[in-house]
């Protein structure tokens, strides 16, 4: 959808003279886009210090979510960017895209992620994570699903089922059942891991970057 979009654009000239990069050469320029060299963040994207083979330092601007809307809007920035050239407007070198991640990937992230929390649940006292989400689950260098951000977390004795408690967790994933009752039970996560599950498959995020965050009632 994006080259077709950039193929179908009035500055077709123009921006096919922007190098495309590959996901090997954007990772490479940002150390696999280390926290390090992250220089500015916006609701949709994060700006990264790049070094490319001939030592020029770069700006590389990542979004943070891809979907229709985001697409066009990357389209427009880099077909202006396209038609000026001025000592004080930042100057576009090119443009590259990640590849979508296979369902092989996917499917095993999910059956990672799943398992750790089952284990959480069969520990001598259940752990509940009350804030599962997609960006509570890190990835290595192998792409091994890591569960985060134990903060919020709660333990619940073997001889209960459920535990009275304040709401907390990030909107669009907390359990509606548990955010009305107010009470935490061992399958207070599987709506949120369900949520997380829609997003792997669909590659969509159902909560907008600036929509509301974390919440507590």
């Amino acid at each position: 959808m994006l080259q077709q979009l950039l193929s179908n654009s009035k500055s077709e000239g123009s921006v096919q003279r922007a190098k495309i990069f590959t996901e090997e050469e954007l990772k490479k320029a940002t150390n696999n886009f280390n926290e390090r060299n992250v220089v500015g963040e916006g609701g949709y994207d994060t700006v990264y210090k790049g070094t490319l083979p001939n030592d020029m330092i770069v700006a590389i601007k990542k979004s943070k979510e891809v979907d229709c809307g985001q697409i066009e809007q990357f389209v427009n920035e880099v077909i202006i960017l396209s038609q000026i050239k001025h000592p004080n407007v930042v100057k576009l070198l090119g443009y590259g895209r990640v590849l979508s991640m296979p369902w092989e990937m996917r499917l095993r992230i999910a059956t990672e992620t799943a398992g750790a929390l089952a284990h959480m649940h069969s520990a001598p006292m259940h752990i509940i994570h009350r804030d599962v989400k997609s960006a509570n689950i890190l990835l290595d260098d192998e792409y091994t699903a890591k569960v985060s951000d134990f903060g919020v977390s709660r333990l619940i004795p073997l001889d209960q089922t459920q535990l009275p408690t304040l709401v907390q967790g990030t909107f669009g994933y907390i359990d509606l059942e548990y955010f009305h009752s107010v009470l935490l039970t061992k399958k207070s996560y599987v709506y949120s891991f369900g949520v997380v599950l829609l997003e792997l498959l669909t590659g969509q995020k159902v909560v907008s970057p600036n929509g509301p965050k974390r919440t507590e009632t």
